[in-house]
């Protein structure tokens, strides 16, 4: 299991405006975007109903950049399926840049660390797993009440529960890209069963925790121990 902090990655009730000051932080942590930059950002994330589009996030490691090209077919096939204010927005974690081709709507962030990504998690909608294990930035999502789309085929199906009351995100078979696709479009048409399965991920990564957690008198926990 690993460790996370969910004293710091709790769930956030976040208003449309404070989520897009938390994205475009994040896009821009230094300040350096024009104004002209930041309008098109803006336009990007916003509906006409002043809402914000469905925000997915993707926090991609070195191991994973692989999987970039995946990540963007799969969010450009769910764009298109979707009318305009309910296509998701791409937002890639860790990769400043990529190759195209590449869906129009797509966000790049740096990591902004351990400080940062409680925040970020908090102004997005959905996590999109780079690959079927369970990463440290999906504990952290899920205990930022997100609920994770992700594959079959790794330990990320040990910790989703794809269906049922205790649904906390969606799972597709391994290799099939039409069940991942199917799942972001669910999961950007259904904001109400998108927030229940986010309210299951935060309370499923708690629980887990509290669960696996040593006591703290336990002598494991005493730098030094003998294991």
């Amino acid at each position: 299991m690993i460790s996370v902090d969910t004293t710091v990655f709790r769930p956030r009730a976040l208003e449309p405006e404070e989520r897009f000051r938390a994205l475009t932080r994040a896009i821009d942590p230094n300040a350096l975007l024009d104004h002209q930059t930041i309008a098109r950002v803006r336009t990007m994330l916003w509906t006409k109903e002043a809402s914000l589009r469905p925000i997915v996030i993707s926090a991609v490691t070195d191991a994973e950049r692989r999987a970039v090209p995946v990540l963007f077919d799969t969010i450009g096939q769910a764009q298109r399926r979707l009318p305009e204010h309910l296509a998701p927005v791409l937002l890639l974690c860790g990769v400043v840049a990529a190759p195209a081709p590449r869906p129009t709507d797509v966000l790049f962030v740096p990591d902004p660390g351990v400080d940062g990504r409680p925040m970020l998690f908090a102004a997005a909608d959905v996590f999109l797993a780079a690959s079927p294990e369970t990463t440290t930035a999906a504990y952290e999502a899920m205990a930022t009440a997100l609920p994770v789309v992700g594959t079959t085929g790794g330990s990320l199906e040990k910790d989703i529960v794809n269906g049922g009351y205790d649904a906390n995100g969606w799972l597709a078979d391994e290799g099939d890209s039409g069940a991942l696709v199917a799942a972001i479009v669910q999961a950007c048409l259904y904001r109400p069963e998108r927030m229940r399965r986010g309210t299951a991920a935060a309370e499923y990564v708690r629980t887990v925790l509290t669960q696996q957690r040593p006591p703290a008198d336990d002598p494991s926990r005493t730098p030094g121990a003998a294991a």
